[in-house]
């Protein structure tokens, strides 16, 4: 029944969703290319949105008629591509690979049905005018299941929660960002909103019902879509490791102990915490190293995807501690430092071909000591700039090094370098 899928076909028919992600502007460069587009990430991140924006994208600037869309998700029924293809052809009373015009094909929720990846690309293949765009809610099932057998045939987007700046547009506060200085004590409530408001249905939302929305979305993912797609014999033990995450934003992956604690053996744990990590609910750090196979070896950290977990999976949550996890999970991102001496770095961030290690220090008083471990990553990587994410002080500061050389600090706060993350 596809017809109920699409109230575009309706003569002035517009979903209509005047706000947009930034994601948005990514995806819209590709409508040209013969390339899948494939959009992935939590649930209630607005993926089913951008399509329907992409919809009236097509029709109202592209002059792509109504009948050449079609759209169809998986998330109650998941018949075959084929039979939606030919229920689509029946109803316009032509077969797709006679029409002159392209056909825009846009499957959502696609990780609910199997094998999709070989069903989409046999028309990929053999139907020069047909464009997809999937979207889906696992990175496992949706990057690599593609990769197999979807390689160079493929685009991915990956659809995090809110950035800062979409936060306040949404909330219908645009001015916050132009006039940062002018609003800046209205801009540092908005952050402190912000921090567990991180999806759309939320933003104007009191703490209870925020609980209650985030609490309901982790219940999903733990009992229902998780099970769907991987091997779960402890579905208790998901939501387990969440908390335990949550009550130590940052932890080490000591799986031997944790397993001993949890009752369960150390292969089954690790593959817990990778099926959470691959369902877009926490987020691996390793432990840098200029070698990878080094860094793949060595302990890594674990954090929540989404600060907004936090009133469900810990409340008490120390302020600091959720501001790094906040810093880390909008950052692109995969490293940390930490040497046998317990000397460590919070964040090791590439930008292009330099290294930029960040130290979240969220309090009012930052003194050189608290800067030690810093100094020695920058002696010992000959790095020049480091960044320190504070509560308020700003500013650039330049320290000399043990070795002669010097290195600039610049000094941000938490408020300011999420927005420029954003």
């Amino acid at each position: 029944m596809i017809e109920k899928h699409n109230f575009h076909w309706r003569t002035g028919f517009f979903y209509n969703f005047p706000k947009r992600r930034m994601l948005f502007n990514e995806v819209i460069k590709e409508l040209g290319s013969k390339q899948i587009v494939s959009i992935i990430g939590l649930r209630r991140t607005g993926k089913t949105t951008i399509l329907k924006q992409i919809i009236d994208h097509l029709i109202k600037e592209e002059g792509v008629k109504r009948e050449d869309i079609l759209f169809y998700s998986f998330d109650e029924e998941q018949p075959k591509i084929e039979d939606v293809i030919h229920e689509y052809e029946a109803k316009i009373g032509k077969e797709i690979i006679e029409k002159r015009e392209k056909t825009y094909i846009f499957l959502d929720e696609i990780q609910k049905l199997e094998n999709w990846q070989n069903q989409i690309k046999y028309y990929y293949d053999n139907y020069r005018n047909i464009k997809f765009f999937v979207s889906g809610s696992s990175s496992l099932f949706i990057k690599r299941r593609s990769q197999e057998s979807l390689a160079g045939r493929i685009y991915e987007f990956i659809l995090k929660p809110l950035s800062f700046q979409e936060f306040l547009i949404f909330r219908n506060k645009e001015e916050l960002i132009k006039k940062k200085k002018l609003f800046e004590d209205e801009l540092k409530m908005e952050f402190l909103r912000y921090q567990k408001r991180q999806f759309i249905e939320i933003i104007n939302e009191n703490e209870k019902n925020v609980e209650k929305y985030i609490r309901t979305m982790i219940e999903k993912i733990v009992y229902q879509d998780i099970p769907k797609i991987f091997p779960i014999e402890h579905e208790e033990l998901l939501l387990k490791i969440l908390k335990i995450v949550a009550s130590k934003p940052g932890m080490l992956s000591d799986y031997q102990a944790l397993s001993s604690e949890l009752g369960i053996n150390r292969v089954t744990l690790s593959n817990y915490f990778f099926y959470l990590e691959e369902s877009f609910l926490i987020k691996k750090l390793y432990n840098f190293s200029k070698n990878m196979l080094t860094s793949e070896k060595k302990m890594k950290k674990f954090y929540l995807t989404s600060t907004s977990f936090f009133p469900f999976l810990n409340k008490e949550v120390e302020e600091a501690k959720l501001i790094e996890n906040l810093v880390v999970s909008f950052l692109d991102t995969k490293f940390f430092w930490r040497t046998p001496q317990k000397h460590e770095i919070d964040i090791i961030f590439r930008d292009k071909k330099d290294l930029i290690p960040i130290e979240v220090k969220y309090r009012n008083r930052i003194i050189k000591k608290d800067l030690n471990a810093l100094l020695l990553f920058c002696e010992k990587f000959n790095v020049k700039k480091a960044v320190v994410i504070t509560k308020s002080k700003s500013g650039k500061e330049q320290f000399k090094l043990k070795n002669g050389k010097k290195v600039k600090i610049e000094f941000i706060p938490a408020s300011n370098f999420i927005l420029m993350c954003s």
